[in-house]
């Protein structure tokens, strides 16, 4: 990845390097117990330079800077007014976009994709610890809530091979 993706606004707490971008995820869940997630995104080698998101993200924050309202604090990801996104926004967004691909979204809610996300890491030999670390899941039982719920090929009418786009 080039230097010049790089040079991007600067958001409090966001560490923007050429191979890497790393920042607090301000409200997780763990911040109530006060515990900070963290999250980082590495680039890709050029080839998959299409879906690389530290590319995408730069680019993102570079075409956003005009936009920023000041009081808009350190959120990273914006309305097109300038606000920052909140979690309803997302879930609009999520919702909007299931309906597109064809989800029944009086069946299906945004947190659905957590569990299609969850069935196909562990259908695809996933660890169960590494299903349950990416989800943050504190046991065994809550990630069994969540996987297999439902949403795996026929059961769901192909939920999860669309929102995951398993060709």
């Amino acid at each position: 990845m080039t230097r010049s993706l790089c040079k991007v606004e600067k958001l409090k707490g966001l560490i923007i390097t050429t191979d890497s971008i790393k920042g607090p995820v301000i409200n997780a869940k763990e911040q109530r117990s006060g515990v900070v997630s963290i999250l980082e995104l590495t680039s890709l080698d050029d080839t998959n330079s299409q879906v690389c998101p530290v590319r995408h993200l730069a680019t993102y924050l570079r075409a956003s800077k005009g936009k920023r309202k000041p009081h808009s604090g350190d959120s990273v990801f914006i309305k097109n007014e300038g606000e920052p996104l909140l979690v309803n926004d997302i879930n609009s967004i999520v919702l909007s976009t299931l309906s597109k691909s064809g989800i029944d979204i009086v069946k299906f809610k945004s947190h659905s994709t957590r569990s299609a996300m969850a069935s196909l890491l562990l259908s695809n030999n996933f660890s169960f610890h590494v299903v349950k670390k990416m989800g943050r899941w504190k046991s065994n039982d809550t990630v069994d809530t969540f996987y297999d719920k439902r949403i795996i090929g026929e059961k769901s009418g192909g939920f999860l091979n669309t929102v995951v786009q398993i060709s």
